[in-house]
């Protein structure tokens, strides 16, 4: 990455650059919750054989995302394009997400987490102990640790540190001589970093970051790695197209028998990435990855693709195909091996322009160090061996075929869509247990997990031997894998049993044992309680109840009193996450005991300030704006630091005559990096007054900017203080897309993290060494609040008047009111409220007249008495309209 200026044009002084869960129910609301253009990047002096059909545009349109949460509308790959003999990274960020930089201990991360990803490829909870996991990544990443410390604690992870022996960062020498460091890269190691975690958090993570992306060091990378012990080396970056001069050049690097070397297909659909076309190295596709708690699985999962990305596939005709290939549509080397999750994971970045903390990633990179941990949690390679044709004499055994999806056009079909068996996107599968990422002889278990005293299957329960684990389905029965010899303590585990007894068997080589299970019901006891709002009205909510880690279906509340009941076995303690069925509403989370009497536990809800969609309530912004409007020094209040070294820094007088670009009018605040006479280096902040957020429910802040980013050598953020500025948190800070020209732009920025905060400070942080530049202007700083409106909630459900079937879609409004009205829904989930069912807030406590109707039938009148803060039930039923005669 160069410091030095770039050329300028002479006629105008600007530079020329190119531009380049536990998943909680059927249907939960709380959830436990880059891109290259095609081929041509890589340019090398002999001819590249390059398969067509990857498409070059940058924006996607997904609706919803792999939990079923809204999806954001963009993702963006992380790293740029990569130069001649450089490789790029392939993690993906999603790009619209509102990013969180502080969540509280017992909060949920947007994405999946560690709990998803075990349930859904049936990997032990804490695996990986006694095993070493290398990354190898270019660059930098200064907050590495760190970061990685805050994800392992958020979600109860074991701590992984350089003080337990647990993290372990080097050079690519081995050393402590770290390259420097990257935006870009950052984030591809925070990824790696947080994805191992969450597949074996028992295992130790060494982290080799490389000099820069030259695909040479990335290469000494890996040796690095395996002659530092790990038999284990995740490589998550890339470079486009099939060369012949790739085996020779840099294929003894990545060719270690008896290490599980695994790399990225990368994330531009079809078209095949170096080195994943290497034939001893295990080359990863991805997948998305959505609950589905009615199936024995509990997920379903499909190619990725959002367009134009998706994981890499096809064939490297320049690599000779491997012995374990039997697929006959390819001559050479055909990619993908296996698969795993590539969307929608939960990340925690810090560092850089895209450090503003939580946040969803996604690309190939995501399921690269999965894959390699799941070869670590399977045990060492056997010597001399190749692991990436384990999976393939596996004969399918634990792996979930991928069956629907594809990445693209192609002349062999199954090299681009997904089908039973082996396919290009994700090759033989994702992993279901660890039987198909280890080498030696091995049996099959089977059999069926029953009620001791009623005989009925047992749903959900868990077969397992600590690394090997099998989860039976609706039936009850199971099949397990198992290494060949005496396989200790098999335990069967299912929630409201008591566990079996650990038992001992002996398993030859092939051999299919039978073994059935009988387990223990747990005694029962009650928890009930209510669910009420928590904002002002105090009325009763219609809300789903789920208990954590249950495969049980939630329980609903009564939608007129908001109670709820619910049977736990005894003895432990209980996660309940309660969920309003209103908009609006955010779930919160307790913990019960439930011992040997009935429990009682009330919750209240809050409605949501940021969202301000809670009906019932109106949204009270107080606070100021400033406008800049002298161009001499800066506001009142306002001050300007700049860095030691700094050759100038914010300015309220247009020094260069640029014009306020931000949509404001008049003067602005401007920070300047890109023309002379204006110096090249910058670190400068323009820092706010003292914001007052205590007794406010949220704050916000809005601004209108206007700039061209560049992200090697220009870093823009707003960052916020509590401490008179003895530490920072980013708020908010630029896309890392290169060149990235914004103006009229307004920006909203939630600070409901600081909210009760008494001293809040505001900074716009410009570091540049030769960048472009940032304005600002029209900054409002101030609070949200919600505030009750007089009124009540009515509830109920509308029926058929003959037949009793719930009408969905019929309207409820109240006849004087033109704005109060609403549409009935169905409720699959809940069979005791039924179809048909509605909620409806009307002002004004007293008699209303409520208008009931429905196609197909004749308009219906109720009149009910509203009472203010409380909930009433009204269940109208309509008639039929009579047939009209043709």
């Amino acid at each position: 990455m160069s410091t030095s200026p770039p050329a300028r044009s002479a006629a105008t002084g600007f530079r020329i650059l190119g531009r380049g869960v536990v998943a909680l129910g059927a249907a939960a609301t709380l959830v436990l919750l880059g891109g290259l253009p095609s081929a041509q990047a890589a340019q090398a002096s002999d001819s590249p054989h390059v398969l067509a059909g990857t498409p070059t545009a940058a924006t996607a349109t997904d609706a919803t995302d792999a939990t079923g949460q809204n999806a954001p509308t963009r993702l963006e790959p992380v790293c740029g394009t990569p130069g001649r003999d450089r490789a790029t990274c392939y993690a993906m960020r999603a790009a619209d997400a509102t990013p969180v930089m502080r969540l509280s201990a017992t909060a949920t991360p947007a994405g999946l987490g560690p709990q998803d990803i075990q349930s859904a490829y049936s990997l032990p909870a804490n695996g990986g102990a006694g095993q070493t996991i290398a990354i190898v990544d270019a660059y930098d990443n200064p907050h590495a640790e760190a970061d990685l410390a805050v994800y392992r604690a958020q979600y109860g992870l074991p701590a992984c540190t350089t003080a337990n022996g647990c993290f372990t960062k080097v050079d690519q020498r081995g050393g402590s001589s770290y390259p420097q460091p990257s935006e870009s890269w950052a984030g591809e190691i925070a990824l790696d970093l947080d994805m191992v975690s969450a597949s074996a958090p028992g295992a130790h993570i060494l982290l080799v970051e490389t000099d820069n992306d030259g695909l040479e060091n990335l290469a000494a990378g890996v040796d690095r790695a395996v002659a530092l012990g790990a038999k284990y080396v995740s490589n998550s970056y890339g470079r486009p197209g099939d060369f012949a001069s790739d085996l020779s050049t840099y294929g003894a690097s990545y060719d270690h028998p008896g290490v599980a070397v695994v790399a990225a297909t990368g994330d531009n659909r079809y078209g095949v990435s170096f080195p994943s076309t290497l034939p001893f190295v295990t080359a990863v596709g991805g997948t998305a990855l959505t609950p589905a708690p009615d199936t024995a699985r509990g997920w379903t999962e499909t190619v990725w693709a959002r367009d134009p990305y998706g994981p890499g596939s096809g064939c490297a005709q320049y690599q000779a195909k491997p012995d374990y290939q039997k697929d006959s549509g390819c001559t050479g080397r055909s990619v993908s091996d296996v698969s795993a999750v590539a969307d929608n994971v939960a990340v925690y970045l810090t560092y850089g322009a895209g450090g503003v903390g939580w946040q969803r990633y996604g690309g190939t990179s995501a399921a690269t160090p999965l894959i390699a941990s799941v070869y670590a949690l399977a045990g060492a390679p056997r010597p001399g061996t190749s692991p990436a044709s384990y999976p393939y004499a596996a004969g399918g055994a634990g792996l979930n075929d991928v069956t629907t999806g594809t990445n693209g056009t192609c002349s062999t079909d199954y090299l681009c869509h997904a089908g039973p068996g082996y396919d290009g996107p994700t090759g033989l599968g994702t992993p279901a247990g660890l039987a198909a990422f280890r080498s030696g002889p091995h049996g099959t278990l089977s059999g069926t997990v029953k009620d001791a005293k009623s005989g009925k299957p047992v749903a959900h329960a868990t077969v397992g031997s600590g690394l090997d684990v099998a989860t039976t389905d609706s039936r009850g029965a199971y099949q397990l894998d198992l290494p060949a010899g005496t396989v200790k303590d098999l335990t069967v585990r299912a929630f409201g049993y008591t566990s079996s007894a650990p038992a001992t068997l002996t398993v030859a080589d092939g051999q299919a044992l039978t073994r059935d299970f009988r387990l223990a019901a747990i005694p029962r006891e009650k928890v009930h309680g209510t669910v009420k709002d928590g904002s002002g009205h105090g009325w009763p909510l219609y809300a789903k109840v789920t208990v954590d880690g249950s495969p049980e279906a939630p329980v609903w509340t009564d939608p007129a009193t908001g109670a709820y009941e619910l049977s736990l076995p005894k003895g432990a303690d209980y996660g309940l996450e309660v969920a309003a069925s209103l908009p609006g509403y955010e779930p919160v989370e307790q913990t019960v005991t439930v011992g040997g009497h009935r429990v009682g536990r009330n919750f209240t809800l809050n409605a949501d300030p940021d969202s301000a969609t809670a009906v019932g309530y109106t949204l009270q912004r107080e606070g100021t704006t400033e406008t800049f409007d002298s161009n001499t020094s800066a506001p009142q209040g306002w001050t300007v630091a700049n860095a030691s070294g700094t050759d100038n820094g914010w300015e309220f007088d247009d020094p260069i005559q640029r014009g306020n670009a931000t949509g404001g009018s008049g003067s602005f605040a401007v920070v300047e990096s890109d023309n002379w006479p204006i110096g090249p280096h910058q670190d400068s902040q323009l820092i706010s007054p003292v914001y007052d957020f205590s007794g406010s429910e949220s704050a916000e802040l809005d601004f209108k900017t206007a700039y061209l980013y560049n992200p090697n050598n220009q870093r823009m953020s707003v960052d916020v203080t509590t401490d008179g500025g003895t530490t920072w948190q980013t708020a908010w800070a630029t896309s890392s897309t290169s060149g990235d020209g914004r103006d009229h732009r307004t920006v909203h920025v939630p600070l409901r993290a600081y909210a009760g905060d008494k001293a809040v400070q505001l900074r716009f942080h410009f570091v540049a060494n030769w960048g472009y530049y940032w304005s600002v202007d029209d900054v409002y700083v101030g609070t949200r609040d919600l505030v009750p409106v007089s009124g009540g909630l009515t509830v109920g459900t509308v029926r058929d008047g003959r037949t009793g079937a719930g009408l969905v879609g019929a309207t409820v409004a109240d006849s004087r009111q033109s704005d109060a009205t609403t549409v009935t829904v169905a409720t699959p989930d809940d069979t005791a409220v039924g179809d048909g069912f509605y909620t409806l807030f009307v002002a004004g406590p007293g008699r209303h007249t409520l208008r009931v109707s429905a196609p197909g039938h004749i308009t219906a009148y109720r009149t009910t008495k509203v009472r203010a803060d409380r909930t009433v039930r009204v269940n109208p039923r309509l008639k039929a309209a009579p047939a009209t005669s043709g």
